[in-house]
């Protein structure tokens, strides 16, 4: 490989230093300062990098030459990055400034070099690094903590360098480059460094270098560091959700939400919405979800009319929390998806739920002495205080037939007490008669005709837990 010797001007030397990618560096002429008439050096067609560098001692000349610009792009890595606010944009104000470096302070950069880029009196605010990081982490980190503050990037009013660039077809020849940006300070350009008041303080190269010399020391690399682990992640999760329906999505759970309940049999339905909303576009987990999916709910119209579970809306909530946390994660989060189990089925937590308020409603019946001995009527009693149905009941007959009852203990230390004996012992029957006694073949086995159970049942208000089965991702949810 050919050398690349330095300059021999030591402010040159540390010039060539500073930005020293030099691929497909960009030209320009200071005769009209509103029209640089920008023009790419070294370029060659269907190349990735172009025939040639700008060379290290031509660039120098270049910088010093004041009838010509010379402007420089970005490699893999980068040990600098530069804001550009226009100078008719709507950051151009003390207001717009100090939103800007108070957003890059959140990902530890703490020392800017604001330079005002040309006569026209934009401004270019240099982020000095220690260490080279790589470009497009860093582009994606610069965009998201700049958007976070609702500073929003756009040509001609704001934008970064280096920027989120595409990627190109590789495989077919294609290839996208950085943005190029203007090289600080250039004679005859009207580029002068500012104080933090934005006020010229002069162009020198010496006082620039020692400007950047602190800030690089200045700057929180550990907390950058930590950023940059993030901000890849985020703009690729951000540019797939570009392609689903996601503004349509919320859109439906908010008004399935304000709408509230119109009737019963809309909880379960009605506390997933809340769930989902809660965990993708409000972002939160845990305790704080399972808080947000209660509140919101008993504050939705028709919640005392038609809600047939107030009595345990916190558990409700509880279980829904958990269901959208293993399914949903924030639409913004830079995370990796926290789905677990492709299988889950929220049929499992309506059966948990359903078992716990039959062995609450035996207990209090029992110890109320109102738990009737008749199975019939222990039936019918049991699907108005369980509020499930007899089909729910018959699923689990340990819990309350009079025969089979054995209501588990529970975990936190509760024990059931078994109901009260009945006053007359069970019915033994007649002797039986001389001849065959004719059984159904069911009947032999211990199994209960089907027919007969159904006659028997007496349906709950409002039915079982209700709601559709499973627990599906929504279609172009996040």
């Amino acid at each position: 490989m050919i050398a690349d010797p330095f300059p021999v001007d030591p402010s040159g030397q540390k010039l060539c230093q500073i930005f020293s990618h030099r691929w497909l560096a960009i030209q320009g002429s200071t005769e009209d300062a509103t029209n640089p008439d920008w023009e790419t050096i070294g370029t060659e067609r269907n190349s990735q990098h172009g025939k040639f560098p700008v060379r290290s001692r031509s660039l120098w000349a270049m910088f010093q030459d004041p009838a010509e610009l010379v402007g420089v792009r970005f490699g893999n890595t980068t040990q600098y990055g530069v804001i550009d606010v226009d100078a008719t944009s709507t950051y151009h104000t003390s207001e717009g400034l100090a939103a800007i470096t108070e957003a890059l302070e959140t990902i530890g950069i703490t020392r800017t070099i604001p330079i005002r880029s040309s006569f026209n009196g934009g401004i270019h605010i240099y982020i000095p690094l220690p260490e080279a990081v790589p470009t497009f982490d860093f582009a994606a980190t610069l965009k998201y903590a700049l958007e976070a503050q609702e500073l929003h990037l756009n040509p001609g009013q704001l934008e970064i360098f280096p920027n989120c660039k595409s990627y190109g077809r590789s495989w077919l020849g294609e290839f996208t480059q950085y943005n190029a940006h203007r090289l600080p300070l250039q004679p005859g350009s009207g580029s002068v460094m500012l104080n933090h008041d934005y006020q010229p303080i002069g162009a020198t190269l010496q006082r620039f270098f020692w400007s950047w010399d602190y800030a690089e020391a200045a700057q929180d690399m550990d907390a950058l560091t930590e950023a940059l682990t993030h901000g890849r992640d985020h703009l690729r999760k951000r540019s797939k959700l570009k392609s689903h329906p996601a503004a349509q999505w919320r859109a439906d759970l908010e008004l399935e939400i304000m709408e509230g309940w119109t009737g019963s049999g809309q909880t379960n339905s009605l506390l997933k919405a809340i769930a989902c909303y809660g965990r993708v576009f409000e972002e939160i987990e845990g305790d704080e979800l399972a808080e947000y999916v209660e509140r919101i709910a008993i504050t939705r119209p028709g919640y005392l009319e038609h809600c047939n579970h107030q009595s345990e809306i916190d558990s409700k909530a509880r279980a829904w929390a958990r269901a959208a946390e293993r399914y949903y994660w924030p639409i913004s989060s830079a995370s990796k998806p926290q789905r677990q189990v492709a299988t889950y089925d929220i049929n499992t937590e309506r059966a948990e739920d359903a078992q716990a308020r039959i062995k609450r409603a035996v207990i209090n019946l029992a110890t109320l002495g109102e738990l009737p001995d008749g199975i019939r009527a222990r039936v019918q009693k049991l699907c108005e205080h369980a509020r499930t149905s007899a089909e729910t009941l018959y699923k689990y007959l340990t819990l309350w037939h009079p025969y089979q009852w054995c209501v588990t203990p529970h975990t936190e230390g509760d024990t059931a007490t078994s109901p009260p004996p009945p006053d007359h012992p069970p019915n033994t029957g007649k002797p039986l008669s001389d001849g065959l006694l004719h059984t159904p073949q069911e009947v032999m086995k211990g199994t209960p005709p089907e027919s007969a159970l159904k006659k028997a049942f007496y349906p709950g208000k409002g039915g079982g837990a209700g709601g559709g089965k499973g627990f599906p991702q929504a279609e172009g949810g996040a």
